[in-house]
């Protein structure tokens, strides 16, 4: 089983590992590559994670959310970003000081392997760089962006408890890394740069 696809790994619950366990990296790493969806802790809420280079299971992942992108995504750091999307003159600075942490900037997007399907019809991407060590080394391990959106359905709160997200999502998710009961949180602040003015475009959680 160790080496089926992320797919044939459940029978009908979702793994789980804790945050702390040295194997967790390696194992959501392994979903991922495999095109499976992972939930993860953040320094906000909790995120569905799956490639956002891959076309299939971002549409599973809507599926799940109950609509259809964009979704934001979660890179390692800036030399990532930059990989992925457009740094206007000037803003380099202001994306510095505020990631990582609890904020989703929005870029025009650059042609690369990011798929569309995470990308507004204005060709822009919301990128994250969460300030919690899993997200960041996972990233990094991957060499891609994951997407990074709250685990639950559409227009309902976003939810902080492993035991929850078992209960709801257990049965649709392939592995979650449980960092146990996460403080309230609204979400990531979300800044639009990629226009001639920065402009603040949501302080409440992602649905």
């Amino acid at each position: 089983m160790e080496n089926a696809p992320a797919q044939l790994i459940l029978n009908d619950m979702a793994q789980t590992f804790d945050v702390t366990s040295p194997d967790s990296l390696i194992r959501a790493a392994k979903v991922i590559q495999d095109g499976g969806v992972v939930v993860y802790p953040t320094d906000t809420l909790y995120g569905l994670g799956v490639d956002a280079r891959d076309d299939d299971a971002i549409l599973r992942l809507s599926r799940m959310k109950g609509r259809e992108g964009p979704w934001s995504v979660a890179v390692a750091d800036m030399e990532m970003l930059k990989q992925y999307a457009h740094v206007p003159a000037g803003r380099e600075e202001f994306i510095q000081s505020h990631l990582p942490g609890k904020v989703t900037v929005i870029l025009p997007a650059v042609q690369s392997s990011l798929s569309q399907m995470v990308q507004s019809d204005l060709q822009t991407v919301g990128i994250r760089t969460p300030d919690h060590f899993f997200v960041i080394e996972l990233v990094r391990r991957l060499d891609f962006p994951i997407t990074s959106t709250s685990v639950n359905r559409t227009a309902e709160p976003p939810l902080n408890d492993p035991g929850t997200i078992i209960e709801l999502f257990g049965a649709e998710v392939d592995l979650i890394i449980d960092a146990g009961i996460l403080p309230p949180s609204a979400g990531s602040r979300i800044y639009d740069l990629s226009g001639e003015t920065i402009k603040t475009v949501r302080n409440s959680h992602e649905s």
